[in-house]
């Protein structure tokens, strides 16, 4: 698959407990996306073990459109409380996420920083990457990439943080939660609290289309 630069989308879709995966109004809306945004690599799931929301990941291309106001609406209708959620976050290479996504376990985290905090200082933006980076040292560790989200649909508070969402391939969740355990993957973590205000972590195993 050639790589190209695109704008990932992870949506978050509220479904009723006998919502399906092959549920025809879904296959249509990823069919849509594919025929009037262009996309051709998209991902979705349930968080393991459980059926909390919907995670939908779309890879649209930086050129194509990302608000099709019909799209939107078919989308806000498939939501079970008409209020999806989602979030933007560019690649320059499809490939960077692609490693995580494809993954047993897909974890995708995020790093929000309060409103106000200057990423571009360097001792920062190095402790951003390197929370990635350090992934590397951890056994069943399969790859990924993260990147700031830009500006949501969500709510105005939510808006107002710095979301850096991370995208991480493990093996298993075994493997992700034996590395959480380790002095490593808190060095960092410990660096960034002044600057965070939450944060949060789900794992998928997602299935792929391409089209």
């Amino acid at each position: 698959m050639s790589s190209t630069k695109i704008i990932s989308e992870i949506i978050r879709i509220a479904v009723e407990p006998t919502f399906k995966l092959a549920s025809p109004a879904f296959a249509r809306l990823r069919a849509t996306s594919v025929a009037e945004g262009g996309v051709r690599e998209q991902y979705y799931g349930f968080p393991q073990g459980e059926r909390r929301h919907l995670c939908w990941v779309i890879q649209w291309p930086q050129s194509g459109p990302l608000q099709t106001a019909s799209f939107r609406d078919e989308l806000k209708a498939l939501d079970a409380k008409e209020s999806p959620v989602s979030w933007l976050v560019p690649f320059d290479d499809a490939s960077q996420p692609r490693r995580a996504l494809v993954a047993h376990c897909a974890q995708l985290c995020t790093v929000p920083l309060k409103p106000g905090t200057d990423v571009h200082a360097p001792a920062l933006a190095a402790s951003l990457h390197k929370t990635y980076s350090d992934c590397y040292e951890a056994a069943g560790f399969t790859g990924g990439y993260w990147g700031p989200a830009l500006a949501s649909n969500n709510s105005e508070s939510e808006r107002e943080l710095q979301v850096n969402w991370y995208y991480l391939g493990w093996e298993t969740r075994a493997a992700h939660d034996a590395y959480a355990g380790t002095p490593l993957f808190w060095l960092e973590l410990n660096n960034l609290a002044p600057y965070m205000e939450g944060g949060e972590a789900e794992y998928y195993t997602f299935t792929q289309q391409l089209d």
